[in-house]
């Protein structure tokens, strides 16, 4: 039990020091959101560019590693918009947020530095392979759902051109498609570029926390409880054990990597979620909500997580 809190007080008190710093005005909003973008920007592109370009790839995508992760993944996509739909009558606006928000996790504000701080750079290669699909899928599919509903009018080539433009945008998928074209290229990063880039790798995890905990001040319950709680039971706790089940019991993969898939999928829903309910005008007191609730239940969730995984239960 010492491990887990020697893992799990560090990441979650510099979150709480950058939540209490914006709140008693310590820190800005503005710095917070500043700092947020310095990290999606450049720190973890810079980390993701670093990795994947130094790092020893597999000759073969593990396939089984990505079928485990990502079909759970659609399967709860496809569930959360039923349940918003058939239970909470949603529109069609609210019954994408909801599956967007049962299946998408903070997986680089917290899940980055977590799977750094247990495995170190060269373990969470799996993890770093994960990542490279995870806003490639699913904003993808987000993006077409809402815009294809905002925008029915519009033909099929101008909703793939915004697509590309808005995914063209993500630093965070130019720094893995950097460093895995200059991986295949045969050229990793050396000398003054490769300790520029790991200067700004090391700034990941305190930056990354610290902007989490400050965003969080943006966050509150304003309504639509019962359908978050809903999201929050699913994405906290469901989620992850099917992607446990997947992985174990359908895929058969290692503990490690089975570990590394059910870390990435026990992460709570996503600022994304809110950021695409502003966007679009549609269910944005439902995202605050969920993401603030199942933020704060992943600060009971994670350490149980965690403590499992050390007693060998996987």
């Amino acid at each position: 039990m010492n491990s887990v809190l020697e893992i799990t007080l560090p990441v979650f008190g510099i979150g709480l020091l950058g939540y209490l710093a914006t709140r008693l005005g310590l820190f800005s909003a503005q710095a917070g959101e500043g700092l947020a973008r310095f990290v999606f920007d450049f720190a973890i592109p810079a980390l993701l560019l670093r990795s994947f370009a130094n790092a020893d790839l597999p000759d073969d995508m593990p396939l089984d590693l990505i079928a485990s992760y990502y079909l759970p993944v659609a399967g709860f996509y496809l569930l959360g918009m039923l349940i918003a739909r058939q239970f909470f009558a949603r529109p069609f606006g609210g019954q994408v947020i909801t599956g967007f928000s049962f299946s998408y996790g903070n997986a680089v504000l917290l899940g980055l530095p977590l799977v750094l701080l247990i495995l170190g750079d060269a373990g969470s290669l799996p993890y770093f392979i994960l990542l490279s699909m995870h806003a490639l899928s699913l904003f993808t599919v987000t993006t077409v759902l809402l815009e294809s509903s905002r925008h029915r009018e519009a033909s099929p080539l101008r909703m793939i051109g915004r697509v590309f433009l808005s995914l063209l945008k993500n630093p965070i998928l130019l720094g893995i498609v950097g460093g895995i074209t200059l991986n295949q290229l045969g050229l990793p990063l050396t000398g003054a570029l490769n300790t520029t880039a790991a200067y700004l790798q090391n700034s990941v995890a305190a930056c990354s926390l610290f902007a989490l905990g400050a965003s969080m001040t943006k966050y509150r319950i304003a309504g639509q409880l019962s359908q978050s709680i809903t999201i929050v039971l699913a994405k906290n706790i469901a989620f992850p054990l099917a992607v446990y089940y997947s992985c174990s019991q359908v895929f058969d993969l290692s503990t490690g990597w089975t570990f590394i898939a059910v870390l990435m999928a026990a992460q709570p829903t996503g600022v994304n979620a809110y950021i695409f309910a502003e966007r679009y005008r549609t269910a944005q007191a439902l995202a605050t909500t969920t993401v603030f609730l199942s933020t704060a239940f992943s600060l009971l969730s994670i350490p149980v997580l965690l403590y499992f995984y050390q007693s060998g239960a996987f």
